[in-house]
């Protein structure tokens, strides 16, 4: 058994929890932790306030010249950047700690230096888990990046030219035309999005697997599904046990879903989100067909086609991923908001990238109800 950390935070939009399973010896670098973790053994689940570690905080905001901006890309107001973005905020060139962009003017910038979740009440939880941790992982990575998944005030914040743009321009069809009958995630992070679902699903339910493949990350049970999936390779579809309806689209072609409103109970997007060119429109065709009370699931890792991905994807952290979908969940209605991920897992010994990284994908999530 590992004791897992997680912070449990809520905003006036959604509420968000992010995970991080840890080897026994992380603890230790401080008392407040290892006292915290051998208290939560044996199935209890202990609480800290997590504010000392959201640092840093009650820092003032900072007007800085538009020149002290550093990347070659324009800024963008109500974007993540790290401080080595800003020459006078930088403690050194690799400072990666975020800092929020609040306002462009024509000569100033207007910043946040703050932790991304300073003054934000969240809670520090620590329980047991039947799991098997990476080796190497730091507590405090718990804290790096949590925050940024904050909804925007506008989906213009990450979807305006050229971040809809892609390395790849051509057409989807001849890059999806051979079958690529392999996972794209490791095993771990596979089971973690079907247990995720399995949370969202009930017996003889109508789900839809959004931009499929041969896999569709579902439990074993319930058996009973009634699964549609739309995607791009026929021979993908085919090859799929769970679909019991197969359509081939292009979305990026035609956004339209075609079924009737109210038809489907949840709704599923797996590791595609970041290939779509109007989001937005599939998104609203998403809740579409939904029925009241139907939930939209999407989940991502950081592993993806970067050709095919639209720009602004790749220059996001993965936290603001998570905030881009969730901005575009609650512009296209969808209510109950939530974010979730899980990190720290250990990777299958006989994964092929073994060799590259102990870790699992980690795995980030956002859903609404319809």
């Amino acid at each position: 058994m590992s004791i897992e950390a997680s912070l449990v935070w809520q905003t006036g939009q959604a509420s968000h929890c992010d995970r991080l399973l840890l080897a026994d010896a992380a603890y230790l670098a401080d008392g407040r932790w290892a006292r915290a973790a051998e208290q939560a053994r044996g199935g209890g689940v202990v609480e800290l306030d997590a504010a000392p570690w959201l640092q840093p905080a009650g820092q003032a905001l900072a007007d800085l010249p538009l020149n002290q901006f550093r990347l070659p890309s324009p800024p963008i107001a109500g974007r993540y950047y790290p401080r080595m973005a800003f020459a006078s905020l930088a403690q050194s060139p690799r400072d990666m700690r975020p800092a929020q962009l609040l306002e462009v003017g024509e000569q100033m910038l207007r910043v946040d230096p703050n932790h991304p979740l300073a003054g934000v009440a969240v809670r520090l939880r620590f329980h047991e888990q039947p799991l098997q941790p990476t080796r190497g992982v730091r507590m405090i990575e718990l804290f790096d990046g949590p925050g940024m998944q904050t909804p925007a005030p506008s989906a213009a914040t990450y979807l305006r030219t050229p971040g809809l743009t892609r390395q790849d321009a051509e057409a989807d069809a001849a890059f999806y035309a051979r079958p690529r009958l392999t996972h794209h995630l490791d095993a771990v992070c596979r089971a973690e999005i079907a247990a995720l679902h399995g949370r969202f699903l009930q017996p003889g339910q109508r789900v839809l697997d959004l931009m499929s493949s041969w896999v569709s990350h579902l439990p074993a049970t319930p058996a009973d599904l009634q699964v549609a999936g739309l995607g791009m390779n026929a021979a993908e579809l085919q090859a799929n046990p769970r679909l019991t309806e197969r359509v081939v689209r292009d979305l990026n072609l035609d956004a339209r879903l075609p079924w009737p409103d109210a038809h489907f109970d949840v709704v599923l997007c797996s590791a595609s989100i970041e290939y779509l060119l109007d989001p937005q429109a599939v998104i609203a065709q998403a809740r579409r067909v939904l029925k009241p009370g139907g939930r939209f699931i999407v989940t991502f890792s950081d592993r993806w086609f970067p050709t095919k991905a639209i720009q602004v994807w790749s220059e996001l952290h993965p936290f603001e991923r998570l905030g881009m979908v969730l901005t575009l969940l609650r512009d296209a209605g969808f209510a109950d908001l939530h974010s979730e991920t899980r990190r720290g897992l250990q990777r299958p010994p006989d994964d092929k990238y073994i060799e590259q990284r102990l870790y699992s994908d980690p795995l980030f999530a956002a859903w609404g109800m319809a």
